[in-house]
């Protein structure tokens, strides 16, 4: 059997890519399946409605999906999608056969693990980039309605501004399509990023109809105190490269330090943030630190360069979203 793991941000386009294989290749599978994985109750379901398909007899549990797949030998496909929560043990809901085909798409990088191959996605190239948001803006008339050089040249510095990220896009270019506001766009969004961000998608070509920032608000909610507060500090460092070593060095800085001002406020507010993120027992805690950096990596929230010096970095609409969601 062959897996395979999309991974990355919600909003990613890590459905939409699944979807896209599916169309492309369908030929070559004998059967296409799919599996709602949000929630165990929705893969649980799924595997119902997988046996249901399957056979006309009468079905006893969802595990009778799950068995099915694995006793037909044949080259099926089965798409799971959005298996984001990180305490979903997948794993138990994976046919154990040597035939067949799996895609996953999930925000939390560590089913890795558990696939043959990954791949994460970020941002589309520039052209493509520019293009979807072409596509959403002005639909059917996409290829007239973009003329003008100077048109040109304002849709490519939004889909610029917009980190040619997929959601970003597909929002930008619905708003543009309600608004006709090409030319006031890049304003609005200087000016009143996080309310733009924020926007409900009310009418889009795709299925996906929550915002940027709405989407991430998701992984937020589901984050422990820690994870938070990590991402707090985060928010006031630069996205890019932030090394580990900057937080031990503060934690054996700060309890190593004497001096009469631990009785500011402000420096108790440091305590209690110390204490929170990146000790135990006064000690700074590399098994805590790993823990509270592996929560945010399952929400693709931060992701973590291979290099000698462990560095961090966000994507930079992440690191905006941070901002703009802390500043209230």
């Amino acid at each position: 059997m062959k897996t395979f793991l999309l991974y990355g941000l919600g909003g990613a386009g890590k459905t939409q890519l699944a979807l896209e294989f599916k169309k492309k290749f369908k030929q070559k599978f004998t059967r296409i399946f799919y599996i709602h994985a949000n929630t165990v109750e929705h893969i649980q379901g799924s595997y119902w409605d997988v046996a249901t398909t399957m056979q006309n007899q009468i079905i006893q549990n969802w595990q009778s999906g799950l068995h099915l797949l694995e006793a037909t030998e044949e080259n099926w496909l089965l798409i799971i999608n959005n298996a984001d929560d990180p305490s979903l043990h997948l794993g138990t809901y994976i046919p154990s056969c040597d035939h067949g085909n799996i895609i996953i798409t999930s925000r939390n990088a560590d089913l890795q693990s558990i696939v043959d191959d990954s791949l994460e996605l970020q941002n589309m190239a520039s052209d493509e980039g520019t293009q979807l948001l072409i596509k959403h803006a002005f639909g059917k008339n996409s290829n007239t309605q973009v003329t003008e050089l100077e048109d040109q040249e304002k849709v490519a510095e939004i889909a610029k501004q917009l980190y040619y990220f997929p959601l970003a896009l597909v929002q930008a270019g619905a708003y543009i399509n309600r608004q006709k506001c090409l030319n006031d766009y890049l304003d609005r969004l200087h000016n009143e990023r996080k309310e733009l961000l924020e926007k409900k998608i009310t009418q889009s070509r795709d299925s996906y109809h929550l915002s940027v920032y709405a989407t991430w608000n998701l992984s937020w909610k589901k984050l422990s105190d820690r994870g938070k507060k990590l991402l707090e500090i985060f928010s006031h460092l630069h996205f890019e490269r932030i090394p580990r070593a900057l937080f031990e060095r503060a934690a054996n800085n700060f309890y190593n330090n004497h001096d009469p001002s631990w009785q500011v406020e402000a420096t108790k507010e440091g305590k209690n943030i110390m204490d929170l993120l990146l000790l135990s027992n006064s000690q700074w805690s590399n098994i805590i630190f790993d823990d509270i950096i592996s929560e945010i990596v399952s929400y693709s929230l931060v992701y973590i360069h291979d290099d000698r010096a462990t560095l961090y970095t966000l994507h930079p609409l992440v690191h905006q979203w941070l901002i703009d969601s802390l500043n209230e």
